[in-house]
């Protein structure tokens, strides 16, 4: 029997939040809102989850990285899961030959927010030469960011993540690959995964509630909407962020 009514501990209040998308103006205006609301409705143990994909297509996703790495003066604990642009970025540094996949991703804009020029990237001297100065654009702290996120994080029932699981493997055996691209298995999966999952990854018009999952990724780069589930006790929540600003929402719509 599913777990439709999955809690936190006591005194924990999670705020995860969607694919960002170097959409930095929609970040700060979730900043503020997540604040705002630890103001009114304090609790004892606040955590931000970040679901990954803070890269790419985006106009700014060196904003948004420098934004998650100084989150001090922010809520106390903060925690940014890997997802797959981040993998790709990763993966760019290793192996050149991997510019032209990026690319397609949406790579050319965090390519461009960290300095090159499109005449670095039109150029004939080809991705090794986009690689280095890529590789001398990008500060060891933002590596560091990179190259540390975790694929998961677990808290009481829930299990954030970025993509979603493979229905019937245990977590332990879970591959990397499949927790930050899966779709179809995941989504399609009316099974009980032995924790109510919340991730990004699929884009949807609205917050996306199911009996055992719920889909945070609103297209923030381009619906210009970023969505973050409030989530405490057996409570759901969620704040939707615009450029005109944020609201809390006291319910989500499920579906069937």
């Amino acid at each position: 029997m599913q777990n439709t009514h999955p809690t936190l501990p006591e005194g924990t209040r999670i705020y995860a939040t969607g694919d960002i998308h170097g959409r930095l103006d929609l970040l700060k205006i979730m900043g503020n809102a997540i604040e705002s609301d630890l103001k009114k409705r304090p609790v004892t143990d606040p955590i931000s989850v970040f679901l990954g994909d803070y890269i790419d297509r985006g106009p700014d996703s060196q904003g948004v990285i420098d934004f998650l790495v100084d989150h001090h003066h922010r809520t106390p604990r903060q925690i940014c899961l890997k997802g797959n642009h981040e993998a790709s970025l990763l993966e760019f540094l290793e192996d050149a030959g991997t510019l032209y996949h990026w690319e397609d991703l949406g790579g050319t804009e965090t390519l461009l927010s960290y300095g090159l020029s499109i005449h670095d990237l039109m150029g004939s001297a080809g991705a090794e030469s986009v690689q280095t100065i890529f590789k001398e654009n990008l500060s060891k702290l933002h590596e560091t960011f990179f190259e540390s996120l975790p694929l998961h994080y677990q808290c009481g029932d829930y299990l954030f993540v970025h993509a979603g699981i493979r229905p019937d493997v245990p977590l332990e055996e879970q591959r990397a690959e499949e927790l930050m691209w899966i779709r179809g298995p995941f989504l399609n999966s009316q099974e009980d995964f032995g924790v109510f999952v919340v991730h990004g990854h699929t884009p949807t018009e609205r917050i996306d509630r199911h009996p055992n999952r719920l889909g945070v990724d609103t297209e923030a780069y381009a619906s210009g909407r970023l969505t973050c589930a409030v989530l405490e006790g057996q409570d759901m929540k969620y704040i939707t962020a615009t450029t005109d600003g944020w609201e809390l929402f006291d319910f989500i719509p499920t579906h069937k």
